[in-house]
């Protein structure tokens, strides 16, 4: 019972702080900061030891910011809700899959891919890759199960490490570009930017990112590998599907071009628009195709079981804000620019290396990327050293996408073990030549990149 108060929470926190983006007022603010305080507090309970060690850490340190700075306590107050729009992705994402699911578009889908199988040759890590790079960007983290189960009940044979070791790459591939994943929504909040500002550069590198996927493949090998096979895919078939794969594709497509209109004609973030879109697109789509009930039905149940499944985020998130609004008051970034710009000497290349580098080791160590990345970005100010905003926001999107890839810490690696039926140290050692290789590029890239931002 007392998760389903706490799942209400905070879909009613999130919303709040979307009515307060159009609509701003004093005692809204103080309600969605209040709501975020009860949150942080019963996260924080449920959290493992080892972040609740660092949460608890960041908080002291922030109160001792604050005490010394000494800032209205309304201030203080609302640096709880700082990070509810990052939040609101966690909270209402989910809802574009549980739409999918109960219109019968993922099952569909499915079908199509066991049709394949019984008429072509099975790709089944290309296929893997391409289901995860297309429907991760929209369901994060939930994608990387979501495929596997996909392909384990369609692919007639693989190899299952090599299988989860592909859908990590392709999630991967999401983090770089995608609007709706919370790292792209950070950097765009930090730095002030629109997608359009970072988002084509984003998929240019994600491009490479493919290339060098593709280039693995043939050298991606584990040790006491497990071949399964399948029999569904030569006998379990229907055949009456393309209608309904020609809606979902629709949904899609709409989706993203909404996206980006949307971003262009209102006076909001793209955060705020893929936020009202979770809410508003898969209501409206449910009344077109008369499922509206059970699509209710079914957006209940994932609000009132969603706290068990996002309470480590939302605990770290909430006191991800508390600390940088505390950070940004210190003269932690002046002291930060001055030691990242000398160690470089001021060549944007060794810059590019210190700072991937930074964030993959401090990942390695157990520390969130949000963490790493907040206080980087409420720390450094791209003036410092002579690189655009845009351009500091590709970088700090390439870092927090490496060291996710590669720290046995963050969920997609934790996913892909279980997956693989693999220690996540393991995980972190087989992907760890891929992600060297590119650090090498990006490092290059970025730098011929600079000379156009």
């Amino acid at each position: 019972m007392k998760d389903t108060y706490l799942g209400i929470t905070s879909f009613v926190a999130v919303l709040l702080y979307m009515v307060n983006v159009f609509v701003s007022a004093h005692f809204l603010a103080i309600l969605y900061s209040s709501l975020a305080v009860v949150l942080l507090l019963f996260a924080w309970r449920r959290m493992k030891s080892g972040n609740k060690i660092v949460v608890t850490l960041l908080l002291l340190v922030g109160s001792v910011l604050f005490l010394f700075y000494r800032p209205p306590l309304r201030e203080i107050l609302f640096s709880f809700g700082e990070n509810l729009n990052l939040i609101a992705l966690f909270v209402l994402i989910p809802l574009f899959g549980t739409f999918m699911s109960e219109a019968g578009y993922l099952q569909d889908l499915q079908r199509t891919l066991l049709q394949r199988e019984r008429g072509k040759k099975s790709h089944p890590y290309r296929l893997g890759f391409l289901l995860t790079a297309s429907m991760g960007w929209l369901l994060n983290l939930g994608s990387m199960p979501l495929v596997y189960k996909i392909g384990a009940e369609s692919f007639s044979s693989f190899e299952n490490k090599k299988l989860g070791m592909t859908i990590l790459r392709g999630f991967g591939f999401c983090m770089l570009w995608s609007p709706y994943f919370v790292n792209v929504g950070l950097i765009l909040i930090l730095y002030d930017l629109t997608w359009s500002q970072v988002g084509g550069y984003g998929i240019a590198i994600s491009l490479i990112y493919i290339l060098v996927v593709l280039c693995f493949f043939p050298v991606t090998r584990f040790k006491e590998e497990e071949v399964i096979t399948n029999q569904v895919a030569a006998d379990s078939m229907s055949d009456s599907t393309s209608s309904s794969l020609h809606k979902f594709v629709l949904y899609i497509v709409l989706l993203l071009l909404f996206s980006f209109v949307f971003e262009a004609i209102l006076p909001v973030n793209m955060l705020t628009v893929v936020s009202i879109l979770a809410v508003v697109y898969p209501l409206v789509w449910s009344l077109c195709i008369r499922q509206f009930r059970s699509y209710i039905q079914e957006a209940s149940e994932y609000v009132r079981t969603s706290f068990p499944r996002i309470y480590n985020e939302i605990g770290i998130f909430i006191t991800a804000g508390f600390f940088g609004e505390a950070l940004s008051r210190s003269k932690a970034g002046d002291w930060l620019s001055h030691m990242i710009w000398t160690m470089s000497q001021g060549m944007i290349p060794l810059f590019i290396l210190f700072l991937i580098g930074s964030v993959i080791l401090l990942a390695l160590l157990g520390i969130h990327p949000v963490i790493i990345i907040l206080g980087i970005g409420s720390s450094l100010t791209p003036e410092a050293f002579g690189v655009s905003s845009a351009f500091m926001g590709v970088l700090l999107l390439c870092a927090w996408t490496l060291a996710t890839q590669v720290t046995p810490f963050s969920g997609s690696v934790l996913m892909a073990s279980h997956l693989m039926n693999e220690k996540p140290f393991q995980v972190m050692k087989y992907n760890a030549p891929f992600i060297l290789v590119l650090l090498i590029i990006f490092t290059g890239v970025l730098t011929v990149m600079n000379t156009f931002m």
